[in-house]
């Protein structure tokens, strides 16, 4: 069942995924758009950005608890904002922010051993899209390398296992949807780059950050699960609803029919023949929507986790950017993914492109 995430869990999470990315973009922020009266986050010069950036990360480490003086995230506005004028100044910052980045893992994993998982799960999104996009931009970097460490089945095992850690205190319905995409990712990476090259670097900025800024809102709750999902995603819902509890009892119901059947039968040779006809026309008369009413009214638990299995795949179909980023080959066009905790296989259709 989909719980409400921890704060400061969900704040620890923030924290590593801000400091990550202000560590490997703060030369990278992007031209300033103009397309507002007054200036929005993505409009603000880039200085103003990094300072923005900095002030919600500190923000983070209040919230998730962080108190260690070594760990002050305030003392590098300065240096945040001459980061943006020199590629020298942004390695300065860089290397500051390094050092608070040991001193906040160090804070949290005195404190609460999961508020430390959370920074690093956080740290760990966060890098999967930092990595690639900054490998596009350095010479010294192999980004076909990049992207095969990034998506090594070892890194992406790390990061299901801090998933897994953390799994009662943050979104479980998030957790589920996530898991599943860092396999289908793991899985789709290395053939979709041996049989289509390196995908333009604006591919990677708008479709794999979209993807890991997914996964955070799934998380922390920034997002519900369900608002991913269009009108005709949530009709269809019921739908897979009543399909997965008819796959997963009808052969109980069949069982059962057939063992009430005989009773009946050999209720007939002993007494009442009419009795057996009801009991076996009874036995017959069980259907889909018999069933469903039946596992509503008497295994709500059961029911309300075959909701949850529905609604995970719904949105992971939803929600999923590889193809968007790597398209498939041709004879590829479906991805298999499975749901952990809930053993369902899903199919990842092909996205349509996204803005």
């Amino acid at each position: 069942m989909t719980t409400a995430p921890d704060a400061p869990l969900s704040a620890a999470l923030l924290l590593g995924w801000r400091i990550a990315e202000l560590y490997a973009l703060v030369d990278d922020t992007g031209e300033p758009a103009g397309d507002t009266l007054l200036p929005s986050h993505e409009s603000l010069e880039p200085a103003d950005q990094l300072e923005l950036q900095l002030c919600a990360a500190a923000g983070d480490a209040r919230r998730a608890g962080v108190t260690a003086k070594d760990a002050a995230l305030d003392e590098l506005v300065e240096g945040a904002r001459a980061a943006a004028g020199s590629p020298a100044a942004a390695e300065v910052f860089r290397a500051e922010l390094r050092r608070r980045h040991i001193e906040v893992q160090k804070d949290l994993w005195a404190r609460d051993e999961s508020a430390g998982k959370a920074y690093e799960l956080g740290a760990g999104l966060s890098d999967t899209y930092g990595r690639v996009c900054r490998a596009y931009r350095c010479d010294a970097e192999d980004t076909r390398e990049t992207w095969e460490d990034v998506f090594l089945p070892d890194r992406i095992e790390r990061l299901k296992k801090l998933l897994d850690d953390l799994q009662s205190r943050l979104n479980t319905a998030g957790v589920a949807v996530v898991r599943a995409q860092l396999d289908a990712w793991c899985a789709g990476v290395g053939d979709r780059l041996e049989a289509g090259g390196l995908p333009p670097e604006e591919r990677v900025r708008v479709g794999l950050r979209r993807q890991t800024v997914i996964w955070r809102q799934l998380l922390t709750g920034d997002k519900a699960p369900e608002a991913y999902l269009d009108r005709h995603a949530r009709a269809a819902l019921h739908g897979d609803l009543r399909a997965l509890i008819w796959r997963r009892y009808r052969g109980w119901a069949l069982a059962l029919a057939a063992t009430v059947l005989a009773v009946g039968l050999a209720w007939q040779k002993l007494e009442e023949p009419g009795h057996a006809v009801v009991a076996a026309a009874g036995t017959l008369g069980l259907t889909k929507a018999s069933l469903l009413l039946t596992v509503r009214g008497r295994v709500d638990q059961w029911s309300k986790l075959l909701w949850e299995r529905a609604l995970a795949t719904r949105i992971v179909d939803a929600t999923l950017t590889l193809d968007d980023v790597l398209p498939p080959a041709p004879r590829d066009r479906r991805l298999a993914v499975t749901l952990p905790s809930l053993g369902a296989r899903v199919a990842a259709q092909p996205q349509a492109a996204r803005s």
